[in-house]
């Protein structure tokens, strides 16, 4: 009966979502303000019995991005090495510096679209993982919350790391070798369905954007998780219409990079959206190669579905030195590797200048 409940709010959550638009926000800071345990635990328990949406309302400091200019200025290049990397937690932040170091496709990103970041997790050890990451490869970061986990999250993660979240912030980040301008935020609705779910959410599924120069031209770059919940396709195709929207209405008609978790294979509608608005989906990727990842028998394997994807309009694919591949994320290379998540990397150069 339980689990029947949770069905029929997330149903219900759906229907609702379907009727709203994407929340911009545009506010960024240099830290994000922390909200206390007290008010966290008052957030958990609600007392009042408010609805997830009114919750939301409580917790203006999700709705400021944080970022960091001053680590990186390149000069402008001929060609875009662009990573797109679902982390899980990012809690393996040091090895995937290591892996993104020696591993020949991933050696000096330009730019690399983060999904699950924490800030502030007990389960990732309370660092701030996109932060760390950054200043470990010498890259300016945009950092913008995804959810406000009032609980220490999975049921294995809360057994495994049974401390107190010093923050409780989980999120995407965009990491960059040049500086960021008119960086925004949109969240999608929906949140019901994950404050009703045993993790206890607050915030919403997001979408990152922001702009860089290089190459003598301005490009927008989105960094996005859509939607995890499987079959929910019309979903997923409804926020993508969201991004693809604002792309639209606020980039100027600018070359994109666009990257995540989007949690589609390569038929569903919201890949035929990225296809049918001009971006470049099947050049930019290796289809035919899963990026959902585990351990077999002491191995990491690529196995499931290809859902992770880089699209790119505006600008062209460069296949020298590499052409688009999905790296296994895993650390040190050779037997007794390290599973770093469950999401391999993915990864497209592209032409700066035609």
């Amino acid at each position: 009966m339980a689990r029947l409940a949770l069905l029929l709010s997330f149903a219900l959550g759906l229907t609702a979502a379907a009727a709203q638009e994407a929340i911009r926000y545009t506010a960024t800071a240099a830290d994000l303000a922390p909200i206390g345990a007290e008010r966290r635990a008052d957030l958990a328990a609600n007392p009042h019995a408010k609805s997830a949406t009114e919750l939301n309302a409580l917790i203006p400091e999700t709705e400021v991005i944080e970022l960091d200019n001053a680590i990186a200025n390149a000069a402008p290049g001929e060609t875009l090495r662009v990573i797109a990397w679902n982390t899980e937690r990012g809690r393996h932040w040091r090895d995937c510096v290591r892996l993104i170091q020696e591993h020949p496709d991933l050696q000096n990103p330009d730019v690399i679209l983060l999904g699950e970041m924490d800030l502030g997790m007990a389960r990732s050890a309370n660092e701030h993982t996109t932060r760390e990451m950054a200043l470990a490869l010498g890259m300016n970061y945009a950092y913008g919350v995804e959810f406000l986990e009032l609980t220490g999250g999975e049921k294995e993660e809360r057994e495994r790391h049974p401390g107190e979240n010093s923050l409780g912030y989980h999120g995407n980040a965009i990491l960059s070798r040049y500086p960021m301008k008119n960086v925004r935020m949109l969240r999608f609705p929906g949140i019901e369905y994950w404050y009703a779910n045993y993790q206890k959410r607050l915030g919403g599924r997001n979408a990152l954007l922001a702009e860089i120069v290089t190459g003598g031209k301005t490009l927008t770059l989105c960094s996005t998780h859509l939607e995890s919940v499987r079959g929910e396709t019309a979903l997923r195709l409804r926020q993508g219409e969201m991004i693809l929207r604002e792309i639209e209405e606020h980039g100027g008609g600018m070359p994109v990079i666009f990257g995540g978790d989007l949690n589609a294979r390569p038929d569903e509608p919201v890949i035929g959206a990225l296809r049918s608005a001009g971006f470049l989906v099947d050049e930019a990727n290796d289809l035919a190669t899963f990026t959902a990842q585990r351990l077999q028998d002491g191995r990491v394997t690529l196995w499931g579905a290809h859902i992770d994807y880089l699209a790119v309009r505006g600008l062209d694919i460069a296949r020298d030195p590499s052409p688009p591949a999905v790296v296994v994320a895993a650390y040190p290379p050779g037997p007794g590797e390290k599973l770093l998540g469950d999401h391999a990397a993915v990864v497209v150069n592209v032409k700066t200048l035609r």
